[in-house]
Parts: structure tokens; sequence; C-alpha cells
């Protein structure tokens, strides 16, 4: 398996400044710097730095020969990048002094990508192989539906935002991972992980990873939902902390490893490449990441309703099969009502309803990893009506227990 990444390549004018200009204001820089950047060659460099095989595929500028240079340093295959006779992308970039940013961007050669570019690259890739994709080339959407018809493992960041994004075919991708204002953008819902049931209802199947600053983030798939605290560090610049974190993920998954792990790693990345100026020549190398991670500290006071959302999960997860409103409620330190209206908030849902959603999750997770009879898994996981749980497990899942079995198996 490896990794294509169909995404921009951006020469990156970097400001620093007191504090992000506002409109109708004029500020002196103390600092002008030129950088190799774009969400893709970002994302590129970090994978191909995590150690797994990565291309990029995309349009370079006439004036983009600093870019090549550092994808090739960094390990990255260019033979699908293509030279165009054109101003490349490029972006200006605002860092304040406490390490903020604000961006805009010239699309240049990163809107020259034509269909058959797009057709020749993707023939070089098999079913498996993963797909990264963000929103600052042209075709994106083009790109989706031939990679889908070759059974591509598709992930979108959705960044920047703007109409191309309608274009798109969510229920064609396998990941989405997107930040809270594109979440609530995209989704509607005021609160950033209420969006984490919109798109399990939109889009069944769909895996969402949705980052949450300095709170952390939030993973979510048919069976698991997993919350990772950022880590505690003192951000210079956080141009590519998005990116660091989207190509250690997709490295991640290349690798195999659990998500719970993957999101670990994905985060110590991010969080160290912020302590540092720039967006590329800030990305970590992978033995860099293992040596500094089991020293990084967890953000623990980041956000008190990502640790509640911990804490209910916890509970849950803790005593599938006895788990009651009122024990969360001794836990917590709450009223039953006031606990009542907290899960509610945080999950969008009632606490019977999200209780019997995480036990259907356990139990398709034992079909598949427990040779267990179906009639053992109901009672480990806490029902007692056997003809109840055949039901509402077949209305998540679309299959009786012993069809998902099989399919999974």
């Amino acid at each position: 398996m490896k990794i294509l990444n169909f995404g921009s390549c951006n020469i990156d004018y970097v400001y620093s400044m007191d504090h992000i200009v506002a409109v109708g204001e004029t500020q002196m820089t103390y600092k002008m710097e030129i950088f190799p950047g774009g969400k893709g060659l970002n994302q590129s460099i970090a994978a191909a730095r995590a150690g797994v095989e990565t291309y990029h595929a995309g349009c370079v500028g006439a004036d983009g020969g600093m870019l090549l240079d550092i994808l090739k340093e960094s390990g990255v295959n260019v033979s699908c990048l293509q030279k165009v006779d054109a101003k490349n992308g490029h972006a200006i970039i605002q860092v304040s002094s406490q390490g903020e940013n604000a961006i805009f961007l010239h699309a240049g050669s990163n809107n020259m990508v034509t269909k058959e570019l797009i057709d020749s690259v993707l023939s070089q890739f098999d079913a498996g192989d993963i797909l990264l994709l963000q929103n600052e080339i042209n075709n994106v959407d083009y790109i989706i539906e031939k990679a889908y018809e070759r059974k591509l493992c598709i992930i979108l960041n959705p960044s920047p935002l703007n109409d191309e994004i309608d274009k798109m075919d969510f229920g064609k991708l396998s990941y989405l991972i997107l930040n809270e204002v594109e979440a609530t953008a995209i989704s509607g819902c005021e609160a950033p992980e209420e969006s984490l049931t919109y798109f399990k209802k939109q889009y069944p199947g769909l895996r969402v990873m949705l980052t949450l600053g300095s709170r952390g983030c939030i993973y979510m798939d048919e069976e698991n939902e997993i919350y990772q605290p950022a880590y505690r560090v003192t951000a210079v610049d956080t141009t590519a902390a998005g990116d660091t974190f989207t190509g250690y993920f997709a490295a991640g998954l290349v690798m195999g490893k659990p998500y719970a792990e993957v999101l670990k790693i994905a985060s110590a990345a991010s969080a160290i490449s912020v302590t540092r100026e720039g967006a590329a020549p800030s990305i970590p190398l992978w033995d860099e990441v293992m040596e500094k991670m089991p020293n990084l500290q967890e953000n623990t006071s980041g956000g008190k309703r990502a640790q509640q959302k911990k804490q209910i999960e916890d509970y849950i997860e803790q005593n599938i099969g006895t788990a009651t409103p009122e024990e969360l409620a001794r836990m917590l330190g709450y009223s039953v009502v006031h606990t009542g209206k907290l899960v509610k908030e945080i999950t969008g849902t009632t606490f019977s309803k999200y209780l019997q959603n995480k036990r259907c999750s356990m139990a398709a997770k034992l079909l598949v990893e427990k040779q267990m009879p179906v009639e053992e898994i109901i009672r480990t996981v806490g029902y007692e009506n056997e003809s109840f749980f055949r039901r509402i497990f077949k209305e998540k899942y679309g299959k009786n227990p012993l069809e998902y079995r099989k399919q999974r198996g």
C-alpha cells in the first residue's frame, strides 16, 4: 500500500507581525521569509517523513524549483508532478506574535490540473492505495469519481472551504479530515462535535476525523469514537499543524496501526511542528516524533466539554453491560436530570440511545474479533431481549449478526 497525494504546491511568503491585520488596518511587519508550502506539499512531506512510500501529483510552475527540491529531499516521489509554464501557486501568510496565522492564496499552477493528467496518474495506482486530497487544486470532484472507480481509499481534507466542496460526493470518500470551522460549515451544526452525528447519518460508513485545535481531536467510524487530547507545547507558528497531522494520520493507516495509536502519533507530530517557524520545514521526521512523544504532556485542561465526553465514553465502555444514567450521574457529580441534558448536549442523543449505539458497536467488534456465539455476545454487551438486539443491530448495520460476521471476518 502506498500514498498518492493529488494536491497543491505553494510558495509561502510569511510575514511576522504583532497581530493579524484587521479590516482597514495597516501594520508594519518585523520579518518576511519565503518557505515551500501548500497543503498538498506539506501533507506529502509529512507522510514521507513518517517513513511511508508517498507520491505527489499535481502541477508546479516555472518558479517552483524549490518545491521540487524539498519534496525530493523529504523522500517524496515526484514522477507524477507535471511542470507547467505558468506562475506557481503562492500564499501570503500573516503570523502573529502569539503563533496564530491568517492565509490567502493565489492558485496559479495549482489550478491547471487537467483530466488527462488525472487519468494518467490514477492508472498507476491500485485498489487499496491511499489517495490524499485537499481543496487547493481544480478538478477534485473528478479525481474523487475516478479514484472511487479504481477502489482507492480516498481521504479528503476539505480545505479551503469554497463552492467546489458542493461538487464532491462525500459518499465516495473513505475518510474525512476536517477542523471545527469546516465541520460547522458543512454540517450546519452549531457545535462541532454534533457534526459527527450528522456525518454518521448522512454518509454511513464514512470515517471522520474532527480536529479541535488545543482541545485535541475526535475520530469516529461505525464502531469507534476515540478522543485524543492535544499535547501541551509553546506555539511559534501553527501554519502546518493540520497538514502535519493529516500526513501522519495517512501514514499511520498505511502502517496498519490501531486508530488510538495513530491519533497519538499524528497529534505528537502536529504539536512538534508548531514549535518552529515555516510550513514544510517545520514538519518532523518519524524518529524525532518517536523520541519526543513520551515526554510530551497532554493538554488535559483543553476543553471541559471534550473531557466530559471522554468521561462518558470511558464509563460506558468499562460498564457496557450494566451502565445506567444514575451511576454516571454519581460518577460525574451531577443530578440525574443534569446528566441526561449533558449527555444529549455532548453526544446529540439521549443516554439510552447512546448506550444502545455503543452496545451495538461493541457487539460488532466482538463478532469480528472473537469466536463467541452470538447469544453470548448479546449477554456480554448487556442485552436481555435477544430479538430487540437483533432488530437494532440490523437497523444500524443493514445485516443480521451472522451475516455481518461473515462479511467482515
